[in-house]
């Protein structure tokens, strides 16, 4: 890839240097044939902010999988926090289609393991000579690549079963990859409020296994916030339905429901979700001005 010669791009192209700079280790160890298709794939990115963003993000994750340095924890934090999770996540979960791997994810497991072990990426941070509130940023910031890469492909219409027992959900995270995890996630995102939400976070818990505790339990948190915000954007469409059919201007319904333009105008655009009681009023009043019933267009 050619260099990008916008110096506000030099933390991603540290990043890809960083790991050509141990290119014998990466030669020498388990991953050296996914080094060399990342690296075939790396020379036909554009030079862009986006082809640069992208080998940035894809060596960064190759080297925490493959070297696991202190350099390789720093460079995700700081793509984490300059271009955001999701859109890390995005970008690594790409990786193992390009590496062309295995149907298994292998290499997204791999990932998801290495960015998740908060203590151990602590440790080595704090030993590179990074102060230990420095560390603990960093690895939050792994952590959290990690979780957002695990749910980048989570499908709600495809939940595994429930596990079993605490042993049953113990086997599926020691010895089963992204693909089965992601499907436990599933069962939360078909349902986030849930009962199988308390019972998973309960089964890890006694599996002593903390870090798939909190993934289920932010998990639940992602979800019933996309949740809700599907179901506001849903009730500001009905209400525009309701507006639509009354047959008055939004300023004229709004009078007629008692409330004041800009108020109904946050409804309308879904800024704010009515009370159960003010909704009630909002479909009965168009339904009544629709069918007809008095309204002289002059209410104060």
């Amino acid at each position: 890839m050619q260099g990008d010669p916008d110096q506000g791009h030099a933390p991603l192209h540290a990043a890809v240097l960083s790991c050509f700079e141990r290119i014998d280790r990466l030669e020498s160890g388990p991953y050296a044939g996914a080094w060399r298709r990342l690296a075939g794939v790396l020379a036909g990115l554009p030079a862009t902010p986006e082809g640069a963003l992208k080998a940035a993000v894809l060596t960064t994750t190759l080297g925490v999988v493959a070297l696991g340095d202190a350099e390789d924890y720093e460079h995700t934090a700081t793509l984490v926090r300059r271009c955001g999770h999701q859109q890390v996540a995005h970008l690594q979960n790409e990786l193992e289609d390009l590496l062309k791997i295995g149907p298994d994810l292998p290499f997204t497991t791999a990932a998801c393991n290495e960015l998740a072990r908060s203590v151990h990426i602590e440790r080595v941070l704090v030993s590179a000579g990074h102060a230990e509130e420095d560390a603990n940023a960093m690895a939050a910031k792994c952590y959290s690549a990690a979780f957002w890469l695990l749910m980048a492909d989570v499908d709600p219409n495809d939940p595994a079963p429930m596990p079993r027992d605490a042993d049953d959900l113990a086997q599926i995270v020691a010895t089963r990859g992204v693909g089965a995890w992601r499907r436990i996630m599933a069962i939360i995102a078909a349902n986030p409020w849930g009962p199988e939400v308390t019972r998973l976070a309960e089964l890890a818990v006694e599996a002593d296994l903390p870090a798939p505790a909190s993934a289920l339990q932010w998990c639940a948190k992602v979800y019933r916030k996309r949740f809700e915000e599907a179901e506001r954007l849903e009730v500001a469409k009905e209400i525009r339905r309701l507006v639509a059919i009354s047959g008055c201007s939004q300023r004229q319904f709004a009078q007629y429901i008692g409330t004041s333009p800009s108020r109904l105008s946050t409804y309308v655009n879904g800024l704010v979700t009515p009370s159960a009681a003010m909704m009630l009023r909002i479909s009965r009043s168009a339904s009544a001005l629709a069918q007809g019933a008095t309204w002289s267009g002059g209410l104060h």
